[in-house]
């Protein structure tokens, strides 16, 4: 028998042109056992070939439909995506496929994999409405995989649930948090223990001898800090010098292993420091910068222990634990220091003269050395600690709103959008 046309198959089976392919098969079904107990089996041939035909031009208008809708739903996201990623200068191609849905990158290096994964999470997530499995690859110039990586959609589970499916996206969550959250925390903590004077004083005291020695040691000398004072040898000392610059090697080329670029500047500048301390200044400058690093290590050694804490270390220092620890115990040095010497400035406090073993009458006390052997006056001593604190405190801020920045970009997007209307 010739083909049939579709309206003849409609006719022959007797049904509407808006039948599904089920209710398809349930009437051929009927309509065979119809013909069946009527005897009419002449017409079973017409009305199978009928039926056959019926279906596999439904099933392929199906498939049409669905491509379309497919492609209509890539249009969708891309157009979506790209539209909110555009002040991140993001790109994203959509392609969906029956079992995952694919987003492509290219020559992404502007953000960070993990920033970038969370981002389109958290679009998504609002965009889709049912299980679904997205992969993410990000092209290089030449078509090559830079680096590839996949999470779920997940609606139906409690968000208590959903970090054992998309760890990396709850992790990447956990790195913004802390980086908004942990300074803010921790200038609270010291805001509240700051009113313990003898608790703050015995958290100090370990940063302003750690100054001392840290001068010392950078300037070639032996140096061993113990409570309350520090012992500094009157020779320079090669092993000191060879020693801390092995170290200083030595963390560079862990921190080159792991691509920390920052963190390899930050050690050349250390090894330039400690080369002018120990082979350019005079006995007489050296004196004098001992002298001053204790309160001063009050203020930048202190500011170094927070800032320190969006350092990305090498792993074999263990940051990720060591660095709360350094957070509060330089936020409360940091803050103790800085309005003791506000007050100073104002007259409501006293110059810390002298020693803690001696009193206030020991002239070998820090800001004794100052005024007495190096002819610092009581103005230039109090403007200078001051000028240093509220320097401090600047990179501090600096630092927290870069990081916060360059950590959170939904922050860099509302920021893009509230500016671009303007």
């Amino acid at each position: 028998m010739d083909n049939l046309s579709i309206e003849q198959c409609y006719k022959i089976l007797n049904i509407d042109n808006d039948l599904t392919l089920a209710e398809i098969d349930k009437h051929y079904y009927s309509l065979v056992a119809e013909k069946l107990k009527s005897g009419e089996k002449e017409e079973l041939v017409s009305i199978r070939q009928a039926y056959l035909q019926l279906t596999e031009y439904k099933q392929k208008e199906q498939k049409n439909k669905e491509k379309t809708q497919t492609k209509q739903f890539d249009i969708y996201l891309t157009k979506t995506l790209n539209k909110e990623l555009l002040y991140l200068g993001v790109r994203i191609k959509v392609e969906s496929y029956p079992d995952h849905i694919l987003l492509k990158f290219r020559n992404l290096t502007k953000i960070k994999k993990s920033q970038i994964v969370k981002l389109v999470y958290d679009y998504l997530t609002k965009l889709i409405k049912e299980e679904t499995k997205i992969v993410l690859i990000n092209f290089g110039h030449k078509n090559q995989i830079i680096w590839q990586t996949e999470f779920k959609i997940l609606p139906n589970i409690s968000p208590d649930k959903l970090a054992n499916y998309n760890q990396d996206i709850f992790l990447a969550e956990a790195e913004i948090k802390t980086n908004t959250y942990a300074l803010p925390i921790g200038f609270f903590i010291a805001f509240a223990i700051n009113f313990i004077d003898p608790l703050v004083w015995f958290i100090s005291v370990w940063i302003h001898e750690l100054g001392h020695a840290t001068l010392a040691w950078f300037s070639g000398y032996r140096a061993m800090v113990t409570f309350a004072a520090t012992i500094v040898s009157f020779e320079h000392s090669l092993f000191v010098y060879f020693g801390i610059l092995f170290l200083l090697l030595l963390t560079i080329y862990s921190t080159w292993k792991e691509n920390k670029k920052y963190i390899i500047i930050f050690l050349v500048f250390l090894i330039f420091l400690q080369f002018i301390l120990t082979w350019t200044i005079s006995r007489s400058t050296y004196g004098m910068l001992l002298a001053f690093a204790g309160i001063g290590g009050e203020f930048y050694l202190s500011t170094l222990f927070i800032i320190s804490f969006y350092w990305n270390l090498p792993q074999r220092f263990y940051w990720e634990f060591w660095r709360y620890i350094f957070l509060i115990w330089g936020m409360i040095t940091f803050w103790g220091s800085w309005t003791r010497w506000q007050k100073i400035k104002v007259g409501k406090s006293q110059i810390p003269w002298g020693t803690f073993w001696s009193g206030r009458g020991d002239s070998g006390g820090d800001l004794n050395i100052l005024r007495n052997q190096h002819d610092w006056g009581i103005e230039r001593i109090i403007n200078t600690y001051n000028t240093l604190g509220f320097i401090c405190f600047l990179v501090i801020l600096f630092v927290y709103f870069y990081n916060l920045w360059i950590s959170n970009p939904n922050l860099r997007l509302r920021v893009n959008k509230m500016f671009s209307k303007f």
